[in-house]
């Protein structure tokens, strides 16, 4: 009796600590491949081409990771990183971003790209641009791919 006990323990125990560990989600198809691990340079803004000051000192840019389902780039003048959920049907969702909060002159750019970011819920990919969209379908912010910097 005590031996079918435990066995029924360790049967739930093993059960549970499998359900609780959810992997990061993966890439369901060709073009989220791209999307996930590339850093990808904003572009446009509200659908207008993004005319950079000499206030930005980077330009703006977001990378998503696999790993940790992280997502991190540069506003302009911040850096900012938090969490993303891939949804159905290219569904996404932003976690709260933190960023630094370093004094920049003019960045109404960043203030309006980190906001962007926060109501986007799906995206796109055509001709090697990533969009972002807001529940309406307005486009708030377009990328395309950056090149990676080695120190």
């Amino acid at each position: 009796m005590k031996n079918l006990i435990r066995l029924s323990f360790l049967t739930c125990i093993l059960l549970f600590n499998c359900k609780s560990q959810v992997p990061p989600q993966e890439p369901s198809n060709k073009g989220e491949t791209t999307f996930i691990g590339t850093k990808w340079v904003l572009t446009k803004l509200n659908g207008d081409v993004l005319n950079l000051t000499k206030t930005e000192l980077e330009q703006p840019y977001i990378k998503l990771s696999a790993k940790d389902n992280g997502v991190g780039g540069n506003g302009g003048c911040n850096s900012f990183g938090g969490t993303f959920t891939l949804k159905d049907d290219q569904q996404i969702e932003f976690s709260q971003m933190m960023a630094t909060m370093r004094y920049c002159e003019g960045s109404s750019i960043e203030n309006v790209f980190m906001a962007n970011l926060q109501k986007a819920v799906s995206y796109t990919i055509v001709n090697g641009e990533l969009t972002f969209k807001d529940e309406n379908g307005y486009v708030l912010a377009s990328f395309e791919q950056g090149e990676e910097k080695t120190d």
